[in-house]
């Protein structure tokens, strides 16, 4: 393997000097996520006086040892012996190694030639020999539609906003004359714009292909297209189209990335982006806000911070706070993925990808994604050892194996090795991390909001969840409206008061400790027809947390709240599988 490609300081720093020219935009190379050049060259492009916002902390540099006792109790680890030894170093068992060793090589040029057809069947280029783990090679799909921001965007957790940014999106359908049937869709963490073929105005290499939606989604079918306009767009910090932690870094001269400068966001911060796109389209109000998943807390986030502009909000199989089980689960993830040398604290753009971390990090989620009972019926306990290929001339099966031997085990690994193939590994540390710190209770929302105000005293406002609905992220607070630290505990203890009165009245189905904070937090959606969608089956996110989301919309004052709780045995991934029951839920809500 060849080593790792160390970068500059120069690289990693903006400069304190501006440079003498203005620097020009260059092409990456095909292998990396894919550039979009600035809509107009010039001080656009390049700000000398620019501030970068806050970048997250870094976990310390992992500096392991070895530890001498257990495992043959020598201080230093003794080298392996050489293959001769192991053989007895007779004459006859050179002759037997060197035959098997023809047999490696031979298993080793046949891999070569198959990977060699893979490529020209694919239409990719021919990668040089000797290359290949220097180059990560995640693909996004192709171009799609790009709504470039002329602002900054404010961060709920960075004092400097992120500059002028840019959100992927596809649309289907057609707006009508009073642009009231638009459908805005969140995806999940690691899905692009494409929901569905056949978008407006799109390529037709994308139009052609089916989306990770495309049974919901389309003529006469649950999200119908011939009577909405869809939307559905590429999340702030992912890595198919929308600004991230592998797109330009500012001051740079295009061809540096952001990698971990790239300021930490939160679930809010997309939805904000989001807005602006809705502004950007001409569309004040939507019919209705529908996403699955992490799709769903950003849902719940675009009707708390602009209720004025949605009509009805739907969350499938996600949450109103990030259960610790699931904050757990993406930790394990993130930190096999940090613990990969080649991860290089995010600066791995000019050298080796972290394709092990990503493997391992992708086979983790997996196992979160499905369920134990589905696991059964679609593997059992059969290996591959077992198989009648492997069996011997009495049929007596092969020996167990250490590598991927049982079915589900070779599934993991096929899933792990897809991901890393097709995913920027900064992307998913970074919408991880915003899933961990979702929280909708009112006192995280109220911390929020404070946070924010010191920020941004000038910009319209993160609201308070004690602020009627009239209060938006889109509009500045009006000047009559202006509530002091008094007036905001007082109303903080009268809501508090109504939860509690209602709650000795609300028999809930959720025994969630935190279903008064969440209700409180939840005010602001109390005009609104709510979907809560939940899987019986769901590890991930369990669907004691959709009782509690649904209990403390009914419990906010919300009547016209609509739960299902499905059986099935695709766990999480029922929003993706299950056509006739998820489907038929959204179809009669939105209908």
């Amino acid at each position: 393997m060849p080593p790792r490609a160390t970068l500059p300081r120069s690289l990693q720093l903006p400069s304190s000097k501006p440079p003498t020219s203005l620097p020009s935009w260059k092409p990456p190379k095909p292998h990396l996520a894919a550039y979009h050049p600035p809509s107009s060259p010039g001080p656009s492009t390049y700000t000398p006086s620019f501030t970068p916002p806050l970048s997250p902390q870094l976990p310390p540099r992992r500096k392991p040892a070895f530890s001498p006792g257990g495992f043959g109790l020598q201080s230093q680890p003794q080298p392996a012996p050489s293959a001769r030894l192991w053989d007895g170093g007779g004459k006859g068992k050179e002759k037997e190694l060197t035959r098997k060793e023809r047999e490696v090589e031979e298993i080793r040029r046949r891999d070569e030639e198959i990977r060699k057809d893979e490529e020209r069947l694919e239409g990719r280029p021919p990668v040089k020999d000797g290359k290949e783990e220097a180059e990560a090679c995640y693909v996004p799909p192709p171009a799609t539609l790009h709504f470039h921001s002329t602002r900054a965007l404010p961060l709920l957790y960075s004092p400097q906003p992120l500059p002028t940014f840019q959100i992927a999106y596809e649309t289907w359908g057609t707006l009508n004359s009073d642009r009231s049937n638009a459908i805005l869709l969140h995806t999940g963490l690691s899905a692009s714009s494409h929901v569905a073929s056949a978008g407006n105005d799109v390529s037709s290499s994308t139009s052609s292909k089916p989306g990770w939606w495309e049974d919901f989604v389309g003529p006469g079918k649950s999200i119908d297209t011939d009577k909405f306009y869809v939307i559905c767009t590429n999340v702030l910090g992912g890595c198919f189209g929308s600004t991230g932690p592998s797109s330009p870094y500012p001051p740079g001269d295009g061809e540096t990335r952001w990698a971990t400068r790239f300021p930490l966001l939160g679930i809010h911060d997309m939805t904000r982006g989001q807005l602006d796109l809705l502004d950007h389209l001409g569309i004040e109000k939507l019919y209705a806000s529908v996403g699955a998943s992490m799709g769903g807390m950003q849902s719940l986030s675009l009707a708390y911070l602009a209720p004025e502009r949605v009509g009805r909000v739907a969350s499938i199989s996600a949450s109103g706070r990030s259960g610790l089980n699931g904050v757990g689960m993406r930790y394990a993830q993130r930190s096999v993925l940090m613990a990969d040398p080649n991860w290089n604290r995010g600066f791995y753009y000019d050298g080796v990808p972290p394709h092990n971390g990503m493997k391992l990090a992708r086979q983790i989620a997996t196992i979160t994604y499905r369920s134990g009972p589905e696991w059964e019926q679609r593997f059992g306990r059969q290996m591959i050892s077992e198989q009648e290929a492997q069996l011997d001339e009495a049929g007596n099966p092969g020996v167990p194996r250490l590598s991927p031997d049982f079915l589900i085990e070779t599934y993991l690994d096929h899933q792990g090795e897809r991901f890393c193939l097709t995913y920027d590994a900064n992307s998913m540390i970074y919408l991880s991390k915003a899933m961990d710190l979702f929280d909708m209770t009112a006192p995280a929302l109220t911390s929020l909001a404070k946070r924010y105000e010191t920020a941004y005293p000038d910009l319209p406002p993160f609201p308070y969840p004690t602020d009627p609905p009239s209060i938006s992220c889109c509009s500045p607070r009006p000047v009559d409206d202006l509530t002091t630290e008094r007036e905001n505990v007082e109303a903080k203890s009268t809501a508090e008061k109504a939860t509690k009165k209602k709650l000795e009245r609300f028999i809930p189905t959720s025994k969630s400790p935190h279903l008064a904070e969440l209700a409180q937090g939840l005010q602001r959606l109390k005009d609104m027809p709510a979907l809560v969608l939940g899987v019986q089956s769901d590890v991930l996110f369990p669907v004691e947390q959709q009782r509690e989301l649904a209990d403390a919309l009914k419990l906010a004052g919300n009547a016209n709240v609509t739960y299902y709780e499905l059986g099935g045995v695709w766990g999480h991934d029922t929003f993706l599988l299950d056509v006739q029951n998820v489907g038929g839920a959204i179809r009669g809500f939105l209908h």
